[in-house]
């Protein structure tokens, strides 16, 4: 028997279940006045206390002893049941605050179990008697509260949500062409040229050399998250749609490109929210997004007025206009968390526009902070999805600094920061600025669809406290899968599995600031199997990158990178490593 059938026995002979058709308040107003008279002389928090330590083993029990009908649940319905533990387990603690008597509700919960066809009576019976001793001793040595119990009955309930980054789907990929040609950003087509050597001969799923995904591949992708995970609450998809063309795209090539991503995604997950922010190969140039009063032929209306259009497939019409003018916006994911996507585009020290007006471009952080500080006041928790990470090298310092300012003054707000833009799979710690050794905020910076260059493909999902009254968002664990492209390309199709979860991985007794910080210190010793580890996952276990492996430099380089947030000071690589 698995902890939710665990679950349902307890409430139901808690005396709080709920069905499908009746909501939780319906149900206690129907319930038997008879059994509630009765269960007022008595108290059913020790039934569910009595099960905290045996019924939480799947060993001693199997779903025969139990009715098959009460197995039937849905994850829908996790909150209703939450709801009704805490209304049920209240009312019975105040019972038993009155004078019940712990034997009278031993000998209820017997007929309860047995009257509502839980088990046999033989079951009811004997699992409540050899329950009593230890059960009435938690009673009468805890102030137990319905929290108290339904926390342990439930666990916190919680979501899961797909990352997807970086997608670089290439619609003229050609398997068998060559995939080491001249023109390294034009391999694996039908103009790359003439393949010398076998070996040089694009694989049919992708390849490690300097080549994008087909799209049967992405397809593949999308068909196996479907089947593995059938319960995602929303989608954050941060950007990089169009292949590294470089400097042969075109604005029509470009949102074609949009355009056919953003349908296959709406084809795959039609019934899943998804927020997207924009990739700096979205635009035309390459990296060039002009600031909004540029009115001229460099103006980004062309991208910002066609994906305002196209991502109306998941957002509410009223966040158009900012995306027209900037290419971000607001949107309420929960009444209590909000989601800021954010243009980080307008931080990249290749668009060359930071040359003619560096100065809060778009007017970024003038809004993030402005939605923030309406947050705060509204009392609400709120996501930032990005592509591009405030301490990308590449990050010019000055925005770097102001945003990481921003996330530090609403740290308290803040629930969740996303990005992609590397390819590689790993996080980015930001720090008190004054209190340089307190960890505040770690922003999840997810792996690439694309296996360019010399990467597998993979994607992320986090498990993120919700679905409940006192829901943080916070990221509780996530799981990372990945396909290897070698035995993809042998085999001619893709064995998804998974590479590893994080917690698990490496041991991290939670995902808050602190514990990657001492992540952090543990790979930074000698010799650390942790950071081998670690650098496997970074690199999707892909072949290529193992085998060039990771030296001391490489090491160093990436644990700061693990450190920075703030460009503009890395002083906390030094204090740290």
């Amino acid at each position: 028997m698995d902890t939710w059938q665990f679950m349902l026995f307890l409430i139901l002979i808690s005396g709080v279940a709920s069905s499908k058709d009746l909501g939780t308040q319906q149900f206690f107003d129907g319930f038997p006045d008879d059994v509630w008279d009765s269960l007022e002389t008595e108290d059913v928090i020790s039934i569910v206390s009595q099960f905290i330590e045996e019924l939480t083993s799947s060993d001693s029990l199997s779903s025969r002893d139990l009715n098959p009908a009460l197995l039937e649940t849905d994850g829908e319905r996790t909150v209703v049941f939450c709801e009704a533990c805490h209304l049920g387990v209240g009312r019975l603690i105040d019972a038993y605050a009155n004078g019940t008597s712990l034997d009278v509700i031993f000998n209820r919960t017997v007929d309860l179990c047995i009257n509502l066809n839980i088990s046999s009576p033989m079951f009811c019976e004997n699992m409540i008697e050899i329950s009593k001793p230890q059960v009435s001793w938690i009673i009468t040595h805890k102030n137990l509260t319905a929290k108290d119990v339904c926390g342990v009955i439930f666990g916190s309930p919680t979501l899961k949500v797909l990352h997807l980054a970086d997608t670089h789907f290439d619609p003229y990929y050609k398997p068998g062409s060559n995939a080491v040609c001249d023109e390294i950003f034009f391999c694996c087509r039908e103009e790359s040229g003439p393949v010398k050597a076998p070996e040089d001969s694009a694989g049919f799923w992708g390849d490690y050399r300097a080549c994008d995904l087909p799209k049967w591949t992405v397809e593949a992708i999308y068909e196996h998250i479907l089947a593995e995970h059938p319960d995602i609450s929303f989608i954050i998809w941060t950007g990089d749609l169009v292949p590294h063309d470089v400097w042969n795209t075109s604005r029509e090539g470009n949102l074609n490109i949009i355009r056919e991503s953003v349908a296959t995604v709406a084809q795959y997950f039609p019934s899943i929210p998804v927020f997207p922010a924009l990739g700096n190969h979205e635009a035309d140039p390459l990296n060039a997004f002009s600031q909004p009063y540029i009115d001229n032929e460099f103006s980004m209306d062309w991208l910002y007025g066609e994906v305002a259009s196209l991502w109306q497939t998941w957002l509410p019409e009223d966040v158009a206009t900012t995306i027209a003018y900037s290419g971000y916006y607001i949107v309420d994911v929960f009444p209590d968390l909000r989601l800021l996507s954010i243009n980080t585009n307008y931080c990249y020290g290749y668009n060359w526009w930071l040359l003619y007006d560096s100065v809060d471009p778009g007017e970024v952080l003038e809004w993030m902070a402005g939605e923030l500080q309406r947050a705060e006041d509204d009392a609400v928790y709120v996501y930032l999805i990005s592509h591009i990470p405030s301490g990308h090298d590449d990050c010019h310092y000055t925005w770097s600094r102001e945003y990481s300012k921003i996330v530090a003054r609403y740290e308290g707000v803040i629930a969740g920061i996303f990005y992609g833009h590397t390819h590689k799979d790993h996080f980015q710690m930001f720090f008190d600025p004054d209190d340089p050794s307190r960890p505040i905020e770690v922003g999840f910076v997810a792996q690439s669809q694309t296996t360019y260059s010399d990467l597998n493909s993979g994607y992320k999902i986090y498990t993120i406290d919700g679905g409940h009254e006192n829901s943080t968002y916070t990221v509780l664990d996530h799981e990372n899968w990945y396909f290897d492209l070698d035995r993809a390309n042998f085999e001619m199709v893709p064995t998804f599995e998974l590479l590893y979860s994080a917690k698990e991985a490496y041991n991290m007794p939670d995902l808050s600031p602190q514990s990657h910080l001492d992540l952090i210190y543990e790979m930074a010793q000698n010799n650390s199997a942790t950071f081998d580890l670690f650098y496997r996952n970074y690199v999707k276990a892909g072949r290529p990158r193992m085998e060039e492996g990771c030296d001391e430099d490489c090491k160093s380089d990436l644990l700061c990178r693990l450190l920075v947030a703030d460009t503009s000071d890395r002083s906390i690589c030094r204090l740290v490593l």
